[in-house]
């Protein structure tokens, strides 16, 4: 039981809550282990689904109120849903939980829980008396950071602003780089200041480091006739490079690694002491081929310098074979990922681009309308290497231009948008009837769905993200009245789906091995909510207006090399409010 318990706890500290959730729920088919209930409550919170988190841990925190674990589990329980939904009947239940412990134990962590969450839930006075003696717990010499970060905690709610402030920058020396503890401790500070004024310098010393997105023309091809991005210009774009990261505090970047802009970019992050987050369309030796062998010089040893220091993360590790939507659909998953990073931290992305803008008037679609896609206009930065020099001092090429043979693909394998549901619980017969009963109300104006396959799980495939949301929300709306919604599992995924002739003319379905891959992920989600991969997460984290989405984990396969991280899916009625 040990082991098990210890590879529990691994799996929810590196975020891989739905394997923690299901080895904890198998351990416990053969033990009453307390800790392993812990555990459980903790990885369908951290899921996304803090509310079934509380079925988990109630019985069990009943009966041990005493144990500052549970109660601390219990009472971050509470916390979180009222983060989410701001329902106060839920910052009283956290108030109550960690008092009761600390008023037995005097657990400083419990304490301070419960001082913060009573001046949350209106009792400020309470929470300052109970602050006061978390103090006389810790002293004045805190043992570590989290010590330290409570000793800062609790005199910013006894109204000790100086000594408060002091506290919270030695706490800031002490977490360094460290962005999971700055950003843990941001947002409970970003929480607190709804309710107990936090001092601004304290706010700006432990704001997360500024998020960006990033594109940009790669070095221009031997044989280009028109110079855009001529190599005697990469200096200076790597200065303005450098001066744009540094104006937003930029210290997280998400790019893709082709010669020229996206390689300047990646190693002044790292110049910068930043987070570079990469991102390939297909196989590593076919991304060389096209965006980074042709350019000569030393850039293959430079990209892959950066691909030996910083996670690469992949639309498909299968080849290019000529599917050039992977190259867009890229730029969507870049965009969104840094857009869910830059939501977790309370703040709006940066967009950061290096387009000549003489290019830009003459072309219609391609990069502007990949521009388009970014929600947040106001916050965009280009660098225009046209600045950088005269197109009649740059040498027409000596390089005879090639003429570029087509890649002919022997596969068909688009990039799709996919619903997958079921109803676990239910027996293949009942789920068919319910799947009949809803292609019959199907109406999608948006993309009819390019396949279509019903078993005991339904599979849809969509060309648009929108004929795929579209989907979910009349599956959502058939389930309400079914009265099935608790009962309802349902995933989202974008990938590059290998498809297949169907049984009739011009007919498509995913092909065998693809299909059992997508129900195998299917399978590992829970039921209760929409929960989609990361790739189709990015993509609809571009709509800020109607959707967001919640980190809950990751999930590992045989199958994929990488981990993948899921999403729960939020639909909001109108203009997202402010973070």
């Amino acid at each position: 039981m040990t082991d098990a318990v210890s590879n529990i706890e691994a799996l929810i500290n590196q975020g891989r809550y739905f394997e923690a959730r299901s080895l904890a729920q198998n351990a416990l088919k053969t033990s009453d282990s307390l800790r392993l209930k812990q555990l459980l409550a903790l990885a369908v919170s951290k899921a996304g689904v803090p509310k079934a988190a509380v079925e988990i841990l109630e019985p069990v925190y009943r009966e041990r109120a005493e144990d500052p674990e549970t109660a601390g589990i219990m009472g971050g329980i509470y916390k979180e849903i009222f983060r989410k939904d701001q329902d106060a009947k839920y910052a009283v239940l956290s108030r109550d939980t960690y008092l009761k412990n600390f008023t037995t134990t005097r657990n400083y962590y419990t304490g301070i829980n419960a001082a913060t969450m009573s001046a949350i839930s209106g009792q400020v006075s309470k929470g300052r008396e109970i602050a006061a003696e978390v103090i006389q717990l810790i002293g004045q010499s805190p043992n570590d950071f989290w010590q330290q970060v409570t000793l800062a905690e609790a005199l910013l709610l006894t109204r000790e602003r100086d000594k408060s402030v002091a506290a919270y920058f030695e706490a800031k020396k002490m977490a360094g780089t460290d962005w999971g503890k700055i950003s843990t401790v941001y947002n409970q500070l970003w929480l607190m200041n709804h309710y107990v004024p936090v001092p601004k310098e304290v706010l700006r010393v432990f704001n997360p480091p500024g998020v960006v997105s990033f594109i940009g023309h790669m070095i221009d091809h031997p044989t280009r006739p028109k110079p855009r991005f001529p190599s005697i210009i990469e200096n200076q774009v790597r200065d303005a490079i450098a001066s744009a990261i540094n104006t937003l505090n930029a210290k997280i970047g998400f790019c893709s690694l082709a010669c020229g802009s996206d390689i300047l970019f990646a190693e002044t992050m790292a110049a910068a002491g930043g987070e570079v987050n990469i991102w390939l369309p297909f196989a590593k030796e076919d991304f060389i081929e096209a965006s980074v062998r042709f350019a000569g010089g030393d850039w293959l040893d430079r990209f892959n310098r950066l691909m030996d220091k910083f996670p690469v993360n992949y639309i498909t590790h299968e080849p290019y074979a000529g599917f050039d939507d992977l190259f867009s659909f890229q730029n969507r998953v870049i965009f969104g990922s840094a857009i869910i990073r830059g939501t977790m931290n309370h703040t709006e992305p940066t967009l950061m681009t290096v387009l000549s803008e003489t290019d830009l008037k003459l072309k219609e679609g391609g990069t502007r309308d990949t521009l388009n896609l970014w929600p947040f206009p106001g916050r965009h930065v280009n660098i225009n290497p046209d600045n950088y020099f005269s197109p009649s001092s740059i040498p027409p090429p000596t390089v005879a231009r090639e003429e570029v043979k087509a890649i002919i693909s022997t596969i068909d394998r688009p990039v799709l948008y996919g619903v997958a549901a079921d109803l676990p619980g239910m027996n293949a017969e009942e789920q068919r009837k319910v799947w009949a009963d809803i292609r019959e109300k199907l109406d999608l104006p948006i993309l009819a769905p390019v396949t279509f396959e019903s078993d005991n799980t339904l599979i849809v495939s969509f060309r648009s993200i929108l004929g795929a949301m579209d989907l979910a929300k009349v599956i959502l709306r058939e389930m309400r009245t079914h009265f099935l919604s608790d009962r309802l599992r349902m995933s989202l995924y974008a990938s590059p789906v290998l498809l297949e002739p169907g049984p009739e003319e011009k007919q498509k379905q995913i092909a065998l091995t693809t299909k059992g891959r997508l129900l195998e992920l299917h399978s590992l989600v829970p039921s209760g909510a929409v929960f989609a991969f990361a790739r189709f997460s990015s993509a609809l984290s571009l709509d800020v207006n109607h959707y967001s989405v919640d980190y809950a984990g990751m999930v590992t396969t045989n199958w994929f090399p990488q981990p993948l991280e899921i999403f729960k899916v939020n639909l909001m009625d109108g203009p997202k409010r402010p973070a």
